[in-house]
């Protein structure tokens, strides 16, 4: 997750989204949607690129916002990953506030992962990296909240295409510290250096979703999750 650098507040960089997601449950705070598989050309999907954007480009200063194509944070890998979004219900619109991506290399896909071409891990076929996890909300309870269903909804697409073995990440050091703190399974696959591709100091991580699991609802809860396209879950109630 990208720690901030500068003095842009999270309601300059969290979108606005024209979606009737919340038609369904008008009364709920928060919904995690499922944004399927690849590129997707809706309103919620370029919501989740433009969050990446505003985190990665403007407030972190991790990307150099005139070197992205179209000046939106969208690459590659975005082709192989499955998405997820939080959107928060505002008025007049809903917002995006956090998202997350799993980028698969499946079967014949001889792509490294970003983990692997950056650090040289040899990961074999049958692999997926964490990418892209963010969170901007201010209240620091609906933060967490909001990541923990974003690791649920991780957890259940890697179990779903079975690679729960071979899960990677590249990290900040703070975000690995405040993982294991969150009871999320980490162990270090690669010491930190400076990468130029995210102007500062990362590793990489190998998680254990099993054992992550435990302090998420449980593998039981998760593996019953729906993270097809289009699946919402939805949390928490609108202020009145």
């Amino acid at each position: 997750m990208a720690t901030r650098k500068t003095r842009v507040r999270n309601a300059d960089i969290t979108p606005s989204v024209r979606t009737n997601v919340f038609d369904a449950s008008p009364g709920s705070r928060f919904a995690a949607v499922e944004l399927g598989y690849g590129l997707h050309a809706n309103p919620i999907f370029s919501s989740y690129l433009d969050l990446r954007t505003g985190v990665y480009a403007v407030q972190t200063e991790m990307l150099d916002l005139e070197a992205l194509t179209y000046k939106v944070d969208i690459d590659d890998d975005d082709e192989r990953a499955d998405g997820t979004v939080v959107l928060e219900n505002r008025y007049p619109l809903p917002v995006a506030v956090a998202c997350v991506r799993v980028i698969e290399r499946l079967h014949s896909d001889n792509r490294p992962l970003p983990a692997d071409a950056l650090y040289g891990l040899n990961l074999p076929a049958g692999c997926a990296e964490i990418s892209r996890y963010i969170g901007r909300l201010d209240d620091p309870q609906h933060q967490m909240r909001a990541l923990q269903e974003l690791w649920r909804s991780s957890i259940a697409h890697v179990r779903r295409i079975g690679v729960e073995d071979h899960v990677y990440a590249i990290v900040e050091r703070p975000l690995e510290r405040l993982l294991g703190m969150a009871g999320i399974g980490v162990s270090r696959v690669a010491e930190p250096i400076w990468l130029e591709e995210y102007q500062g100091v990362n590793l990489a991580i190998k998680l254990d979703p099993i054992a992550s699991a435990a302090n998420l609802g449980g593998l039981a809860e998760i593996d019953a999750l729906d993270v097809s396209e289009g699946a919402v879950r939805f949390w928490g109630e609108v202020e009145q």
